[in-house]
């Protein structure tokens, strides 16, 4: 299957493999079957047809009266959304609103050939986990993940409710890319438990999504039957029970022995190096990926400003950003990285009356290119600061939705509604360092600073790694730390390199003057003893 994560979805047709008739995923560079896991690429992509077949209408069905069925009582099913019609069994999928959304309809018996017709009505590509609607994080601390629409009400009948259970909509081999696509879902849960089925697809399918979350939050459940279901059947609710409270957390001994890496430094390392916006600071050090990089400052001295920059030159690169600003809106953002592109202040206009033709194009132009390019991604927060949420955010934005660098504006605000020591603050900080080695991702973090007497950061002083507010675990765990210092009343800024884990280079890193009418940064070198 590809694993092409911007591939458009066109249509569900027949399977031309197997006997289904509506299994076949049909999307612009590719074809794929969930039910046999038939695959074809496309040497050039689809377009999307106006000719091309409606989504099949979820009709109203006159269901047979539901009655126990294998091991699940009417009220389990009913729950779930389960019913009977002729020889088929029908399963209700809901939306991410718990709304009903689509059919799916399978025959209750393999035909002559070993295999069951299945097939969709409704919003297919709308559909949450299929028992969605009864899993709540306030309630439950455990969501099951399963294979099979049966397996999910077998552990939630099995566990009388005190389990969370969901099935995928597509089997083992489209499990993993759903998981990612409703990541932000299920991070909500305490513990996630995979629950595929006992046979390779389900192992495979086990492997790929315990590789989307972090090791410890994960575990994986081994029934002794194929299946949740089956387990129900033949051993009864208490062996379904005992597989789920055994699941064993996913987490890795961390002690190697050297042996194991010999040979890996014969060849380069696989460290992608990026250079940033600025030259001078590239001198220094380029941004590598699995890195936390750090930028301090007196407040008023332009840290937003020089992370919108930054991110502005990675999106120009094609690298996808995700940009968690908890000091200003979505919105607001917005018009900030637009008048940057542009080259015009906007956030602060009441009209555009006085802008030029050009000036306009040059606006809608920049808004084509931060809100139409795909190369960034924006937390709209609503207030939401707690600890919990942004980490879940941003491994949404990283595992889910592809995004290479994570701008996160500020650490100190995040930590200033926790407590007032530093400990949850360490906490904080050993958090993402681990969410950056699981991802490989890049964040660019801003640190606000603690008041020192006879120093003032927001008149020219260069702050120190010791004036970083709150907890010396930033120190500790960035791998690069950069300072800026203005005088008030000046427009130029200087930086410094204060910390480089990777090369070890540090001190002057350039100056900079900001043009307000044009929102940019201009990076230059200067004689030091005649500017501080």
């Amino acid at each position: 299957m590809s694993d092409n994560t911007s591939s458009r979805f066109i249509r569900h047709s027949p399977c031309p493999s197997c006997n289904s008739s509506d299994a076949l995923a049909v999307y612009d560079d590719h074809e794929h079957c969930f039910s046999c896991n038939y695959d074809k690429q496309y040497k050039e992509k689809k377009q999307t047809s106006a000719e091309a077949r409606p989504v099949s209408p979820m009709t109203e069905i006159v269901f047979d009266t539901t009655k126990p069925y294998r091991g699940l009582e009417k009220k389990t099913l009913d729950s779930y959304g389960v019913a009977f019609k002729d020889e088929c069994i029908v399963f209700h999928y809901r939306d991410r609103t718990g709304q009903f959304c689509a059919q799916k309809i399978r025959d209750k018996e393999p035909g002559a050939d070993g295999k069951r017709r299945t097939g969709w009505r409704g919003e297919a590509k709308k559909v949450a986990g299929f028992g969605q609607h009864l899993a709540n994080p306030v309630k439950h601390d455990v969501l099951c993940v399963c294979e099979g629409e049966l397996d999910a009400p077998s552990i939630y009948q099995s566990t009388n409710g005190k389990v969370a259970a969901i099935s995928v909509p597509n089997g083992a081999a489209g499990a993993a890319k759903f998981v990612r696509e409703h990541l932000d879902e299920l991070l909500k849960f305490k513990t996630i438990t995979v629950c595929t089925d006992n046979d390779e697809p389900g192992h495979e399918a086990a492997t790929a999504i315990m590789a989307l979350f972090d090791p410890g939050k994960v575990r994986r459940a081994l029934f002794p039957k194929k299946d949740a279901n089956d387990t129900l059947q033949e051993l009864g609710a208490q062996s379904v029970k005992d597989a789920v409270d055994a699941a064993k957390e996913i987490r890795p001994d961390g002690i190697r022995p050297a042996s194991d890496y010999k040979g890996i430094a014969l060849k380069p390392r696989d460290c992608r190096a990026t250079d940033c916006a600025f030259s001078f600071w590239n001198s220094k050090t380029p941004f590598y990926d699995n890195q936390m990089i750090c930028l301090i400052a007196g407040s008023g001295v332009g840290k937003t400003t020089f992370a919108r920059a930054l991110a502005m030159h990675d999106m120009e690169r094609g690298i996808k950003c995700g940009w968690i600003g908890l000091e200003e809106t979505a919105e607001e953002a917005i018009f900030r990285f637009v008048g940057m592109a542009a080259g015009i202040q906007l956030h602060a206009r009441q009209d555009y009356e006085d802008l030029s033709e050009q000036q306009l194009k040059d606006i809608e132009m920049a808004d084509r290119f931060v809100t139409g390019s795909g190369s960034l991604e924006l937390f709209d927060h609503f207030g939401s600061l707690d600890e919990e949420s942004i980490l879940n955010r941003m491994n949404y934005m990283v595992r889910s939705l592809g995004c290479k660098h994570i701008y996160l504006d500020h650490l100190t605000i995040i930590g200033s509604g926790l407590a007032q020591d530093t400990r949850h603050l360490d906490s904080l900080i050993t958090k993402i360092r681990s969410f950056i080695a699981a991802t490989k991702c890049t964040v660019f973090a801003i640190s606000h600073l603690s008041r020192s007497q006879g120093q003032n950061f927001e008149n020219g002083d260069i702050p120190e790694l010791q004036n970083i507010r709150g907890s010396h675990s930033i120190v500790q765990l960035a791998d690069t730390i950069w300072a800026l210092g203005r005088k008030r009343g000046t427009q130029l800024t200087h930086s410094h390199c204060l910390k480089n884990r990777m090369l070890g280079r540090l001190g002057y890193s350039g100056s900079f003057e900001f043009d307000e009418a044009t929102q940019r940064l201009d990076h230059k070198w200067v004689d030091q003893a005649s500017s501080f």
